[in-house]
């Protein structure tokens, strides 16, 4: 130890000079790393067109080769690149991306169909396409002709192997063996069954001289089959033809079964059931029976109605909207599945039985989606039965099982299933040790975490708040598949085939089917929205983690090869692209706004704050770029519910905001950017909101980081409801902005939802006012939360923008507070736009409006000069 410390005496001695001499060339050497350092750019206006939002759509069959959009301010382009090489191939404003065969097939807007090879870089192109399908062997191509439609069939190389002129429609079969194209050959209309092995060979299966073009060919899922129509006011026809039995079976709207006063829809598209037996298609009430209503006549609303007058006029109680209808080719049978009785219903099976309601059997009433009897009709016979008698809920709380056997429904807390065949009723979850209900402030009825689907084996999968279970049909050995309650992790299956995607049709949800004997694609998040991944569940060896990190992870893909790619990003990294294997190390294939690192961007800090009630809240600190310790900045807080799940999300700056709010753009020009989580009591939403955002802006203030008296607050839509609540209450903020906002729940309640066409009812007790009551029930709750009402209290500048057109927030509700305010003398400004909605959707009117809020921020919270259109 002695001779340890004698030489590094000596040779401190003896390196002195030399350490002189090292210092000084380090200082000058560093000096330029220094500045560049210190030379990071502040993002300007001017800076904002560099920035792009990237998203990824594809990942070839080998895994090599990605395929991703950039969307920039006016346009967009589409890229492919080779993840260890520096290939990259871009094709402007390119759609219908594909991988297929070591190909990639995309279509550019100069109707170029674009081919790739992959392995050779060899580029191909088709011209005149106005659409494309391709397969692993050939490209069919609709392209345009000096006379009619062309359909052409190409090599993935870009031969022509044939065409056919004035083709009205075709279909490729599912095998992807056979393609049936209706065209027009001189004065006759036919279908043709080509061979796509043998592309010379094909068969005509039906022709007509006196009736129109055939439409819409549709395969069986065997491709075994095929359905097509012919439409005309007086007659259409259905087809069908058995390509085993080589026959052609036909059905007129003539028929006497048919109902005289329907005809079929020729944009429609047929389904054939999975035996083959069926066809299903939509019909349609005819125009000369329709109900003709004039600018002048009156309008009769009647309290007593099931619908109020406006709805009412778009289906003219059910007359007016589609119908599904359904003919069996071997028998001859037709049956109208709906009717103007049984409006809704969809057949989850295709096959045997369909489900069918009426949404008003028990209006009127407040919801804005009602209760309903759900009935079960035999396709078969025609028979229909009542299954539920007034369910409750929205439409993800029944679902009907891919294989006809079961519909699963959420009551009272538990899942339930009707077995179709048995037709009875049996609790399913009772044995689950957890609940399954979604905790809400908002819904008058509970709703359930979720249910999936089912097992190829017959078993049932619900969610509980974390975790995946499985069932017996019964409700018997309930089985945990994953394990997130112990971890805080929140599992969910990601559907990666069709049979594993829940569908929608006329208004009936199917559930998907999964094979357990097969992996399972899981995503995972942490409940506070930290980190966010996806895991494997593997059969009989449990879950292997793909990529779990503390930043959002999005839009994951996977190769034939087992690759997975996904999409990640953070407040202060752009997304970028990463793949890897299960199990194996992610690496950055393709990372977007790369002239990120040249400039100063703002942090995240979570604070953490207690409401009134106790609850512990976070919300959402943004630096300004380029903080200066020594510094004091004016804050803006922005207002909307619950906002902590956002702490990943990169935002790029632009003008181009639909809302006119924008946290990049307010960070590079200075400010803290807060957004708080607000929690809600019923009857009390303004008052809840007054007390989370003065919690969590009390808490900002310990940290000594802003301007006290430099405060703006902001919202938009229910945010600006919340907004201009607090400033009745509140004279903490410097100024404000509020737009699309809702401040008199009365008149609120007692106006007609555009879009929807109902009373707005259910958005003020069952929606975000979260009322619960009629104000006939409690009309002190609607009074005391209405910023209106309050508006005498307002002592800080206002600026208020509405769209006149705003089919969510009647734009009346913004000159309501705005005739307060100028009746009480208070500093306001409201900016009404013609032809626009609840958001800016022009991009002239996006940017002025973005202009416009920081304008009015700049003059309150910096001094700058008031803006010249005050």
């Amino acid at each position: 130890m002695k001779a340890s410390f004698y030489s590094i005496g000596r040779s401190f001695l003896d390196r002195s000079c030399h350490s002189a001499f090292l210092f000084l060339f380090f200082v000058f050497v560093s000096c330029p790393l220094m500045g560049q350092v210190l030379q990071k750019k502040v993002v300007t206006r001017e800076d904002y067109p560099q920035w792009h939002y990237m998203d990824a759509e594809a990942i070839s069959d080998d895994g090599n080769w990605i395929s991703y959009r950039n969307y920039y301010s006016s346009t967009d382009s589409l890229f492919v690149k080779h993840r260890r090489s520096a290939q990259l191939y871009s094709f402007a404003k390119g759609k219908d991306g594909a991988f297929v065969a070591n190909h990639f097939v995309c279509h550019t807007p100069d109707s170029i169909v674009h081919i790739i090879s992959l392995k050779n870089g060899v580029e191909r192109k088709l011209r005149n396409v106005k659409t494309f399908t391709v397969s692993k062997a050939f490209i069919v191509a609709s392209e345009y002709g000096k006379i009619g439609n062309l359909l052409s069939v190409y090599t993935l190389d870009g031969v022509l192997l044939r065409t056919e002129t004035e083709v009205e429609s075709f279909s490729v079969s599912p095998d992807t063996k056979l393609m049936a194209v209706a065209v027009k050959k001189e004065n006759a209309y036919q279908v043709l069954l080509i061979n796509m092995e043998d592309i010379k060979k094909q068969k005509i299966i039906a022709e007509s001289e006196k009736r129109g073009p055939f439409l819409n060919p549709s395969w069986s899922n065997d491709s075994k089959a095929i359905a097509f129509m012919n439409y005309d006011e007086k007659e259409s026809q259905l087809f069908y033809y058995d390509l085993g039995e080589k026959k052609l079976l036909t059905f007129s709207t003539n028929d006497v079964k048919f109902p005289q006063t329907m005809n079929l829809i020729p944009s429609r598209k047929l389904t054939i059931a999975k035996n083959n037996k069926r066809v299903f298609f939509k019909i349609k009430q005819r125009k000369e029976f329709d109900i003709e209503r004039k600018e002048n006549d009156v309008q009769v609303w009647n309290a007593a109605d099931k619908h109020i007058y406006p709805r009412h006029i778009v289906t003219e109680g059910y007359s007016k909207n589609p119908k599904q209808a359904m003919w069996e080719p071997e028998t001859g049978s037709f049956l109208q599945i709906t009717d103007s009785i049984q409006p809704y219903g969809a057949f989850p099976d295709n096959e045997s039985f369909a489900l069918t309601f009426n949404a008003k059997d028990y209006e009127p009433q407040s919801k804005s989606v009602p209760d309903k009897d759900l009935y079960i009709r035999n396709l078969g016979t025609g028979q229909s039965k009542l299954v539920l008698r007034r369910h409750v809920g929205g439409e993800y709380n029944l679902l009907a099982s891919r294989n006809g056997k079961y519909i699963c429904y959420f009551k009272e807390g538990q899942w339930y299933v009707y077995n179709i065949a048995q037709g009875t009723h049996g609790l399913i979850s009772g044995n689950l040790p957890y609940t399954l209900s979604v905790e809400s402030d908002t819904e008058k009825e509970e709703i359930g975490y979720g249910n999936p689907g089912w097992t190829t084996e017959g078993e049932c999968l619900l969610y509980d708040q974390f975790d995946i279970w499985k069932v017996q049909s019964d409700g018997s050995n309930p089985v945990r598949l994953t394990n997130g309650r112990e971890q805080g992790i929140i599992f969910r299956i990601v559907a990666q085939s069709k049979e594993q995607t829940q569908t929608i049709a006329d208004r009936i949800f199917t559930n998907g089917e999964f094979d357990l004997n097969s992996s399972l694609l899981l995503s995972a998040r942490a409940v506070d929205y930290s980190y966010n991944g996806f895991y494997l569940l593997k059969p009989g060896k449990g879950m292997t983690k793909i990529c779990y990190v503390n930043k959002s992870v999005t839009g994951i893909m996977k190769s034939e090869r087992g690759d997975y790619a996904w999409v990640e990003e953070a407040v202060d990294e752009p997304r970028r692209i990463m793949v890897a294997k299960v199990g194996g190390k992610a690496n950055s294939v393709v990372e977007s706004n790369a002239h990120h690192k040249k400039f100063n961007w703002t942090k995240l800090q979570m604070i953490h704050y207690t409401n009134v009630k106790g609850e512990s809240l976070q919300g959402l600190l943004y630096y300004p770029s380029g903080y200066d310790k020594n510094k004091r900045y004016p804050m803006i807080v922005h207002l909307y519910e619950k906002q902590s799940y956002q702490r990943h999300s990169y935002v790029n700056p632009k003008m181009n905001n639909g809302d006119g709010f924008n946290i990049s753009n307010l960070t590079a020009k200075g400010y803290f950017v807060l957004l708080p989580d607000i929690t809600y009591e019923v009857g009390n939403v303004g008052f809840s909101a007054l007390d989370c955002v003065e919690a969590a802006v009390k808490e900002v203030k310990k940290l000594a980081l802003i301007d006290d008296a430099k405060i703006g607050l902001i919202g938009h839509s229910f945010g600006g409801n919340e907004t201009d609540f607090i400033i009745t209450q509140s004279n903490l903020f410097a100024c404000a902005v509020a737009g699309a906002a809702t401040t008199n729940y009365l008149s609120s309640y007692l106006s007609v939802a555009q879009i929807l066409g109902i009373p707005n009812f259910f958005k003020m007790e069952y929606g975000q006012a979260r009322m619960k009551l009629s104000p006939y029930e409690n009309m002190e709750w609607y009074l005391k939360n209405s910023p209106v009402m309050h508006a005498a209290n307002v002592n800080t500048p206002l600026l208020s923008w509405t769209g006149l057109k705003d089919p969510q927030v009647e734009p009346r509700q913004s000159f309501e507070f705005y005739m307060a305010l100028r009746r009480l003398g208070k500093t306001h400004i409201l900016l009404a736009y013609p032809n626009e909605g609840h958001g800016m959707g022009k991009k002239e009117n996006a940017i002025d409006l973005t202009t416009k809020i920081e304008e009015w921020f700049d003059h309150y919270l910096k001094g700058m000069n008031a803006p010249t259109w005050k």
